[in-house]
């Protein structure tokens, strides 16, 4: 919901972003909802709003105030079909600061508009670092944006090789999956599906030529690598999973957790921040009947993971990892069953 804080997706990661009788007030609190847009979208994207306040009768004062607004941040009005309005982000740095009723400026440079957990609107324009390198039409088309190092993987300390052997090992990992593990990845039975630790993207990669969508998921409390998935051409957000994931029940056939420990300890200290099994109560709350769910650990947490998946009525099975690996780590293969609460007579 966008009210009081940031979206929590990456900076400069969207190529548009449509605006359908969403009645969002863009320049009202000094334009902080325009500003959010602003933070999104590429340069050179596209800003489509279709309803009002565009040239909607009684609401002429909010879409003078939103065409003088935009026209502050050097947006380009492409066309006004209707009540159908076309922006252009400009391609080039950001004309801030200028003369503009509406107070905005430029962030100071402390700011790092990829910061997108819990984090509180911000009132002034973010700087974008790789500017050419990210705006629309620079990153390699699809499909090969796929497995190519964006330059904000480049940008990150030894990121290109990290990259890389990201990508080549969910590989072969997707590959043992189907081949060893019976993991049903390529069927009809699997469309929709969740990366609950994604990093750069390399499990949805990986699966990108079956007929499935990922949901890719980069804790919040870790690494800001969610810019690299969006400009894989991937889709993804931030979360904490000691919260609730804002979707509905039943809606992923298949969820996928490497390293589930983690997601619940904090990557500084260790410590346990929350309990495993609200996690798999939360995953089973989000997998339909009959989904299947992925995790990979240690033999310790894998042996946790079991036994809160047999209490929660999941059927289980554990393998070893791959064997060029030489891990030791292990893998629970769980299906959610199709049961119901037995009716109760009188």
């Amino acid at each position: 919901m966008l009210g009081t804080r940031r979206l929590p997706f990456p900076a400069q990661s969207f190529d548009f972003v449509h605006c359908s009788r969403c009645l969002i007030p863009f320049t009202a609190y000094n334009g902080s909802y325009l500003i959010e847009v602003d933070r999104l979208l590429r340069p050179g994207g596209y800003l489509i709003i279709s309803g009002p306040p565009v040239q909607w009768k009684k609401q002429e004062k909010e879409w003078g105030e939103l065409q003088a607004m935009a026209e502050s941040l050097c947006y380009k009005l492409i066309t006004v079909d209707g009540n159908t309005a076309i922006w252009k982000k400009p391609n080039q740095a950001s004309c801030l600061p200028n003369q503009n009723e509406f107070g905005l400026d430029l962030c100071s440079t402390d700011d790092d508009p990829d910061e997108a957990w819990y984090f509180k609107l911000k009132k002034c324009i973010s700087k974008v670092s790789l500017l050419e390198e990210i705006a629309v039409g620079s990153i390699d088309k699809w499909p090969n944006r796929l497995s190519k190092p964006s330059a904000r993987a480049s940008f990150m300390d030894d990121g290109v090789n990290l990259f890389e052997a990201d990508t080549q090992k969910w590989v072969k990992r997707v590959s043992y999956y189907k081949r060893s593990l019976g993991v049903k990845l390529g069927t009809a039975l699997i469309r929709n599906v969740m990366d609950m630790n994604a990093f750069f993207g390399g499990f949805a990669a990986a699966v990108a030529s079956d007929p499935v969508w990922v949901m890719n998921v980069v804790p919040a409390k870790n690494p800001l690598t969610l810019g690299v998935i969006y400009d894989r051409g991937l889709i993804g957000v931030y979360h904490d999973w000691c919260e609730p994931f804002s979707t509905y029940p039943r809606t992923y056939d298949l969820i996928h957790a490497d390293g589930i420990n983690s997601l619940i300890s904090d990557p500084k200290s260790g410590k346990i921040r929350c309990d495993l099994f609200d996690v798999m109560l939360e995953m089973d709350r989000i997998l339909r009947p009959e989904g299947t769910a992925v995790i990979r650990d240690s033999p310790d947490v894998i042996n946790k993971a079991v036994q809160v998946a047999r209490s929660i009525r999941w059927t289980t099975q554990v393998h070893d990892s791959e064997p060029e690996s030489g891990s030791a780590e292990k893998i629970l293969i769980a299906t959610k069953t199709f049961w119901k609460l037995p009716l109760t007579s009188g």
